[in-house]
């Protein structure tokens, strides 16, 4: 299968998630949504659990991606401060519920692999006890990921504009941390 008609298949189960939740992933489902019949994808996804760990990958990968485009280049090529402009700035898109839901589904399974390792690209560990720099460095991760979960619990609706607001405060906050002036 050309990667394009791959890519279809996993962005309708995507599609999927985000209309029904994870478990209404099934290959009639996913055919129903990418025109692909249901041999097609059982060709390429022997299994359910294989298209799932595919959707993981799928959304982790784009996710990746897009912080990279946010800082313009790779997470090897950029500074940790890079990487966390990076990674807020990425916040500032409302989680999808298929993020979501396969985020939360993850840890503890064999699929928090495809999760981790963009996380440990980008996201500097926490550091026990720190402070200081480190500590604002982790409170300003914190409030990134509550940025990006805002919409989805709906504990506080903000415009577009109100998040890009809050997102170039969280920077502020990182750069002050760092001594960063750039």
């Amino acid at each position: 299968m050309r990667q394009s008609n791959k890519t279809a298949i996993l962005d309708a189960a995507v599609s999927v998630i985000e209309a029904e939740g994870i478990t209404a992933v099934t290959f009639d489902s996913v055919a129903a949504a990418s025109g692909v019949t249901r041999g097609g994808i059982i060709y390429h996804f022997r299994s359910r659990d294989e298209l799932i760990a595919a959707i993981h990958l799928h959304l982790a990968q784009r996710w990746e991606r897009q912080l990279e485009a946010a800082c313009g280049m790779r997470a090897g090529d950029a500074t940790e401060l890079e990487r966390l402009i990076a990674y807020v700035r990425v916040a500032t898109t409302s989680a999808t519920r298929a993020e979501l839901l396969m985020m939360l589904e993850s840890p503890n399974s064999e699929h928090q692999q495809a999760w981790t390792d963009v996380i440990e690209r980008w996201i500097p560990s926490p550091v026990a006890g720190a402070t200081g720099a480190s500590s604002s460095r982790t409170i300003a991760l914190l409030a990134a990921d509550g940025l990006w979960v805002n919409d989805a619990i709906g504990s506080n609706r903000m415009s577009p504009e109100e998040r890009l607001r809050a997102a170039e405060r969280i920077i502020g906050l990182i750069r002050d941390a760092s001594g960063s002036v750039g």
